[in-house]
């Protein structure tokens, strides 16, 4: 079943899977588990509502996504794959970016920089 939940994860858009995903499975597991004791019968009640609950979820997402205010939640949230993690230096990380680095970034690097310089 925690296949079948990550797998029904990937529905998700990217950036509230990359948020939320994890502590979604995790609280799948702790159900899964604490059913389990209870019998087969509960434990398949639980099991195929979160499924259902996850398909349905994904399809209120995508749609909120894409129809609300963007203000509200037709966010677009971090992209973590693009973030600088913690403990790398700008330099460094900006290095091995290399040229795949936007020339917009870079610019945007610099006049942060010159106005971190000032204050």
């Amino acid at each position: 079943m925690r296949c079948a939940c990550k797998n029904l994860l990937r529905l998700y858009p990217y950036d509230h899977r990359a948020l939320f995903a994890a502590e979604m499975l995790t609280t799948f597991e702790q159900s899964a588990d604490e059913r389990r004791g209870h019998g087969w019968a509960v434990f398949i009640c639980l099991t195929l509502g979160e499924l259902i609950g996850l398909v349905t979820g994904a399809g209120a997402e995508w749609i909120a996504k894409f129809t609300s205010d963007s203000s509200v939640r037709a966010r677009c949230l971090p992209d973590l794959r693009m973030m600088r993690p913690p403990g790398v230096t700008r330099e460094t990380f900006f290095a091995r970016a290399g040229a795949n680095v936007p020339a917009e970034v870079m610019k945007a690097q610099r006049g942060a920089d010159f106005l971190r310089s000032r204050m």
